[in-house]
């Protein structure tokens, strides 16, 4: 029996009452809406939070954020660096042209629309943010039709409002100017059938009488957690401790006014107290207890933040959903304004004082979806202050393209701390298309599988070619080695890529770092490098990559640092904008081709980088613009052409020789080269007409001695393949880079001007291994003198080698000995595997090496694939030159298998062989250990796939995207259950793909058992904190895809949950016989070189299994396993592998538990003949049936409960005729009335059914038997009998129970407030008389009569099950005091013990 709501409706009934003052809302500072009649009047709105995975080094120096007054702007020095692009030379030629009538869509965490620099154009062009979307749909609202009615206020005063019960629970009054109309005739239609599906039709036609006489509107009501909006920790806690500040005051307040009535209590009661006294000093003592807790143990409350009620209806007269967002929490709405979605009017608002979070709306999908549009975090706004930032009054300030528009598209999931999502990615740029964008800019960048593929790589193409929209992109923060480049920027092919640059006055103005006359700029040292997976350049140009500009409100400051790619992108972008801006106001033809083709030939190359660091060079917007210019009626600048090197079904980009057996022998590689004219559009007759004439005659020319090309290439619309030899062979080992470029055809042989195409080469070739068993590598003083300086070294590890041990010594002359400052280095170690992010195989580490110092890093390697070796000197190290000295050694044991995977009952069937492949001995010391436990789910049943909204419909052939949704559930061990514990739900087939996903959106939402959202995963999965007391969780998985077919065969994707475990030891034997037979383990020793010997690893001992509580069979354990003896010593390097090797066991059965011998009393002989037990045992089958055809309490749609009650009651009825008094069938139709979810609807048939089960239960003979009869636990019959009088014994209270509860809902009902707390004699005789006058009404028993009787049976104080009762009994006694006391008990198991 469950008599309380569990424990989330107790948690809503104690906030219901308000019997403590000291526990009543304090109201909070808020702040209201606004509109943007001026720019001023947006100067604060907006928010920010913190996102490492995008670009790690964007934060770096963040710390020295300032406050910069404009009116000492002019004397600093700009902050937002443009002197590198040329972009002020350009402006101040050209002023008009600032990138005025263009739109930047920025896709990021978001833009605040209040932060300073983000509010006006220049001269009186208008608002800066045009259109806000959060694409990521993380703060989306889903509404639901509802009437408001309208409510006429003081006779005389002409006013009145339209009024509704919120889904909080406050009376929402509506604002009476709002022109609230009918909803459209489609949405009005499918509103009413859904209202109709979740009435019952005589409720339908009552309610219709009613209304007759009611004026009456359409609106749709949602809700929305304030805490889910916030976009940092910083905010969150800010509120949590401005609210706990308020919260404590008005406890002091109280505790004091307590403390006085106990002190009087005292003085005026000096005897006995009676049994009322006592309990009323209990109380107040309860009471001062819970107020004293004090700050520590007041932190461990939950706070459950602001609780929004939000509103869409549609405008009458703009024909328009507006809607809005109760902020105040006080339901009183009648001054308030509405706000259109922001791309109409730029409406926007504040949530309150004291977290400076500004927001606006957009409403979607025929006014179903609101969307309560924040920031995820700081890095859009800054984002956007470079690209296009507008100080009036200090230009030098201003972003780069002051004159442009932005529109922020929001693709960082607030709920993932700003990471980005496939929702959000591919929304952005379906809103880019819809919006018709003129350039967007992306700062996030990731690791892919696979370069230039998957979904978004195919919408950005199309967006790009087709729509003409330009697409910049960050290189990523992975530097400074070799192919680095992240994903979408360095990977797809119309996505421009730009490295971050520091220049020498960003080094002064920005770092605060002192002059140096020498100092040169440079690419960032984490500034990520080229080439991509497939060989192609990967970096195409380089902006600066650091500012200090625009921030949310949020961060209480109006500007801040931030360095990285995310900051070189968004300045292409501004430049981008220039250009673009130019040609709109000189009618030149504007694609994303000529943009890219002119950028691209009038970079300016950094002559201390290579093309793999810099691409093409530094943006130079001036000569850009004047490419553009010169060759405004060049039909060809229209021309893009496509590279491809080798064949299907993998076909590169550039070519990329790196591997050792790659660079030792000469090479002959067909290269082929087809023009692409935009999208391929086979039914665009003009794109048709062009391919048919088109004809070019191409010079190709390469600088490099060892590429061998032909002088001369036709090329005609489908294409041209040629060869190229390349002769690697008599090059020394290191970085080799070169160009194959094809110019136009002249006939005097001349290649001026900017090549058609451009195709990179890059060889990395090892040094040469003197031995393949050698473990020791010396690469000897590496010469230091400028910052940013990089050694590569490419080595090619012995076969047999597994880590590497990487030593490095500063070996500074004695000339420089005084100088005792530490030089910051980066290490950083890659290998690269086909299908592989470089993430999986490398090492980056920052070293602060002071003079003479030496440092040792462990790798894990591959045996036998090249391994780049990148040392490079911080960009921001200005100390006087110095050298390191660089030595490698190669160890380990070479195991096989590799990977080890145990099944139950099969240790030791495949013993692991070691080699020692090396020309040293090893120490072998092997151990293994599981750490992790995973457990697989199927799906709670087939998944349905359904397509989506407004948002997600594709531009070609309006092509829906479709969703499958399953649901899983996972049922933690009980003892879990009342503790916290981490788990991460994993997809293994869908994770770890991103951008090359050929899916448009994975994610996971794992809730508890009453349905709180605790987490949500996406394509990389991190653990979730699941709460003490959620009880069974429920994972839904969302997948995305326009193809509905594709879905239809992932409907039973199985779904793993991992958790981490404490370390289980696996004991590992030097043979078989020892490993069975338990007997002695592998013994610490040497393997000699060229020696092998073999290693039997045992499964988990059933001990160690058993304190693994719920571990079942077919739950696999996960952990590592290494050999060799680890190191000990800072400079010994590890010794062993670093990470070991994946080892994996599959539970088997659980054992079996040894009987224990316990007597047990024999069963009562059964008399009962063959006949009467048949008859009985059907009986009972039919109610076990009945009892599970009973609704369930998460049953709320009225057409399917209206179902399952016909079921109930036609099986009922047909049970019922000659078993009239069956106590369990009584009891079952008991419980039907009594569902949670239903029962407020059916009181007096709940009252009448307890009291069908009262009548067939004779309490005398109960009383009898419980007051007289001795119980012999050794006699059958007397055992039998005693079982029996307990189950009608528990039937009975569990009867008045049910009965009393009902009565207590039905009294409640008649009171004019059921939270008003009886603390007068007036209010006390008011309520027994609206009391008196309903039991002769309905000619019943009182709540207080029943509560009174059941303590005959049971003690509903210790027994919690019936916790429900006490809390009204002491609710009605003005027991406050009592009631808390009860609520925290019941709350610590999460009311599991009213179960």
């Amino acid at each position: 029996m469950h008599f309380s709501r569990t424990a989330r409706s107790i948690v809503l009934y104690s906030t219901a009452l308000t019997c403590c003052s000291a526990f009543a809302r304090t109201p909070f500072p808020k702040r209201s809406i606004v509109k943007p009649t001026s720019t001023s009047a947006l100067n604060t709105q907006k928010r920010a939070n913190q996102r490492t995975n995008y670009n790690r080094a964007s934060w770096q120096n963040s710390s020295s954020s300032t406050s910069i007054m404009s009116s000492t702007a002019s004397s600093f020095g700009t902050l937002v660096p443009k002197e590198e692009t040329n972009v002020p030379a350009f402006l101040k030629a050209h002023p008009e042209y600032n990138g005025k009538n263009v739109t930047i869509g920025i896709l990021d965490t978001g833009c605040d629309v209040g932060a300073i620099g983000l509010q006006s154009l220049p001269g009186a062009g208008g608002t800066k943010i045009v259109d806000v979307h959060d694409c990521t749909g993380c703060n989306d609202v889903d509404v639901s039709v509802a009437t408001a009615k309208w409510v006429d206020g003081e006779e005389g005063s002409g006013k009145g409002w339209w009024e509704v019960e919120g889904l909080s629970g406050r009376t929402l009054k509506l604002n009476p100017d709002w022109n609230i109309g009918a909803f459209p005739a489609a949405v009005d239609e499918a509103d009413d059938k859904v209202e109709k599906d979740e009435k019952e039709p005589e409720e339908e036609t009552k309610d219709d009488k009613e209304k007759d006489n009611i004026k009456t509107v359409k609106i749709r009501l949602g809700i929305k957690c304030a805490y889910e909006l916030y976009p940092s920790k910083a905010v969150l806690n800010r509120v949590k401790s401005e609210r706990s500040k308020q919260f404590q005051s008005a406890q002091r307040v109280h505790a004091a006014s307590l403390r006085a009535k106990l002190e009087a209590f005292t003085q005026k009661n000096t005897g006995d107290l009676t049994p009322a006294l006592l309990k009323q000093k209990q109380d107040w003592e309860y009471q001062l207890e819970l107020l004293e807790l004090g700050e520590d143990k007041m932190k461990e409350w939950a706070d459950p933040g602001p609780l929004y009620d939000c509103i869409v209806y549609y405008d009458a007269e703009s024909n328009e959903y507006r809607g809005i967002v109760d902020t105040s929490e006080t339901g009183d709405l009648t001054t308030t304004p509405s706000l259109a979605p922001f791309g109409k009017a730029q409406e926007s608002g504040t949530f309150g004082i004291v977290d400076q979070l500004n927001y606006a709306l957009q409403i979607y999908d025929e006014g179903t979806v609101l969307s309560i549009v924040t920031d995820a975090g700081a890095h859009g706004s800054h984002v956007a202050g470079i690209a296009a930032a507008h100080h009036p009054g200090n230009e030098l300030d201003n972003g780069v393209a002051p004159g442009a528009k932005v529109v922020s598209l929001k693709i960082g999931d607030t709920r993932l701390g700003s990471m980005e999502t496939m929702p959000g990615l591919y929304r952005a740029l379906l809103m880019a298309i819809k919006l018709k964008l003129d350039v967007i800019n992306l700062s996030y960048a990731d690791n892919v599988h696979e370069v230039n593929r998957g979904k978004f790589t195919e919408l950005a193409n199309e967006m790009v070619l087709k729509h003409g929209i330009t697409f910049v992109a960050g290189a990523a923060n992975n530097g400074p080695a070799l192919t680095t480049v992240g994903a979408p920027g360095g990977t797809c092919e119309h996505i421009l890529s730009i490295a971050a640059h520091v220049s020498k006055d960003m080094m002064e103005t920005l770092y605060s770092m002192k002059e140096e006359k020498d100092a040169e700029g440079a690419t960032f040292t984490w500034s990520s490098v080229g080439p991509a997976m497939d060989g192609a350049n990967g970096i195409d140009l380089t902006a600066p990559g650091g500012a200090v500009t625009c921030v949310p409100t949020w961060t209480l400051q109006r500007c801040m640092l931030m360095n990285g790619t995310s900051m070189s992108s968004p300045h292409a972008a501004g430049c981008v904008a220039l250009l673009i801006s130019a040609c709109k106001a000189n009618d030149i033809p504007i694609n994303t081709v000529r943009i890219r083709k002119a950028l691209e030939a009038t970079a300016t190359n950094l002559d201390n980088l290579n093309n793999l660091q810099q691409g093409r060079g530094m943006i130079n917007v001036p000569a850009a613009w004047d490419y553009l210019l010169k060759n405004k009626d060049d039909i060809n600048q229209d021309v893009l052409y496509k590279i491809t090197v080798g064949a299907s079904p993998s076909p590169l980009r550039g070519v990329y020789l790196r591997q050792a057996h790659e660079t030792s022998h000469k090479q002959s590689v067909a290269i082929t080269v087809a023009p692409q004219f935009g999208y391929d559009d086979l039914g665009d007759d003009d794109q048709q007409q062009k391919r048919v004439e088109f004809e070019q005659r191409i010079t190709l020319k390469s600088d490099a001695t060892y590429v061998d090309v032909p002088e001369k290439l036709a090329l005609m619309n489908n294409g041209r393949t040629f060869k190229i030899e390349i002769d690697p062979t008599n090059l020394p080992p290191g970085l080799h880079t070169t160009l194959i470029m094809g110019y136009p055809y002249s006939e005097d042989g001349s290649t001026n001007g900017a090549p058609l195409f451009v195709m990179p080469i890059t060889i990395a070739k090892p040094l040469p291994q003197t031995s393949t068993t050698n473990t020791i590598m010396e690469l000897g003083n590496l010469n230091f003198e400028q910052p940013n300086q990089i050694h590569r070294h490419f080595l090619t590890p012995p076969e047999s080698a597994t880590y590497a041990d990487i030593f490095i010594e500063d070996t500074s002359s004695d000339t420089n000995d005084k100088d005792a400052t530490p030089r910051l280095f980066t290490l950083h170690t890659v290998q690269l595997l086909p299908s592989t992010p470089h993430r999986d195989n490398e090492k980056q580490r920052s070293l602060n090496l002071y003079p003479k110092q030496m440092t040792t890093t462990s790798i894990p390697i591959i045996g036998g694939v090249t391994l780049e070796l990148c040392l490079a000197r911080g960009w921001s190290t200005l100390q006087t030159p110095n050298a390191v000295n660089v030595k490698v050694v190669w160890g380990g044991v070479q195991p096989l298998p590799a990977t080890i995977a145990i099944q139950s009952g099969q240790a030791g069937s495949t013993p692991v062989r070691l080699y020692n492949g090396l020309d040293s001995d090893v120490t072998l010391n092997p151990s293994a250990k599981l750490t992790k436990w995973k457990t697989a789910l199927r799906p709670k049943s087939i998944g349905n796939v359904l397509p989506l909204g407004e948002r997600d419909v594709l531009p070609s052939h309006n092509a829906r995207i479709y969703q499958l949704i399953t649901e899983y559930e996972y049922s933690p061990d009980k003892d879990d259950i009342l503790k916290e514990y981490k788990l991460t739900p994993r997809v293994p087939s869908l994770n770890q793909y991103l951008y090359e996903s050929q899916f448009f959106a994975q994610m996971v939402h794992v809730y508890d058992d009453s349905k709180k959202l605790l987490g949500v995963t996406d394509a990389f999965p991190s653990g979730i904190t699941i709460p003490a007391n959620s009880g069974k969780l429920t994972l839904r998985l969302q997948i995305r895809h326009e193809d509905p077919q594709a879905l239809e065969k992932l409907n039973q994707q199985v779904l793993w949950v991992e958790r981490t475990i404490g370390d289980v030891s696996l004991s590992i034997h030097n043979s078989h016989m020892s490993m069975v037979a338990n007997v002695g383990t592998f013994t610490k020793r040497l393997l000699k070189r060229d020696k092998s010997t073999a290693a039997f690893v045992s499964t988990p001992t059933q001990e160690s299994l058993g304190k693994i509580k719920g571990l079942k069979c077919g739950d696999i354990l996960e952990g590592t396993v290494s050999y060799e003896a680890a190191t000990s010593g800072a400079l010994g390097g590890a010794g062993t592998r670093p990470g070991g090797y994946p080892i994996s066991y599959v539970v088997g059965p659980t054992t079996l538990e040894k009987k224990k011998d316990e007597s047990k009393t024999k069963d009562a002989k059964d008399e009962r003949t063959d006949v009467q037990k048949l008859e009985e045992a059907v009986l009972k089958l039919q109610v076990d049936t009945l009892e599970k055809l009973i609704p369930s309490s998460s049953t709320t749609n009225s057409t399917k409960v209206k179902e399952e009650d016909e079921k109930f009651t036609k099986l009922y009825d047909s049970i019922w005729v000659g078993n009239e008094k069956h106590l369990p069938l009584l009891m079952i139709q008991l419980k039907k009335q009594d569902v949670e979810t239903l029962r407020d609807d059916r009181l007096e048939q709940v009252i009448q059914a307890s009291n069908n089960v009262l009548s067939e239960i004779d309490e005398n003979k109960l009383a009898l038997y419980y007051g007289g009869t001795f119980h012999d636990k050794e006699d059958a019959e007397s055992a039998k009998e005693r079982k029996e009088m307990d189950e009608m014994k528990g039937q009975l209270a569990e009867a008045l129970g049910r009965k009393a509860r009902a009565l207590a809902d039905i009294e409640n009902k008649f009171l004019s407030n059921t939270t008003t707390i009886i603390d007068s004699e007036e209010k006390k005789e008011e309520h027994k008389k609206t009391t008196t006058n309903l039991t002769k009404a309905t000619d019943i028993d009182t709540f207080d009569d029943i509560v009174k009787h059941m303590r005959n049976w049971v003690d509903i104080d210790a027994n919690l099950k019936f916790s429900v009762l006490t809390l009204e009994r002491e609710r009605r006694a003005n027991h406050p005091g009592h009631v808390l006391k009860l609520l925290n008990k019941l709350l610590e198991k999460n009311g599991e013990d009213t179960k």
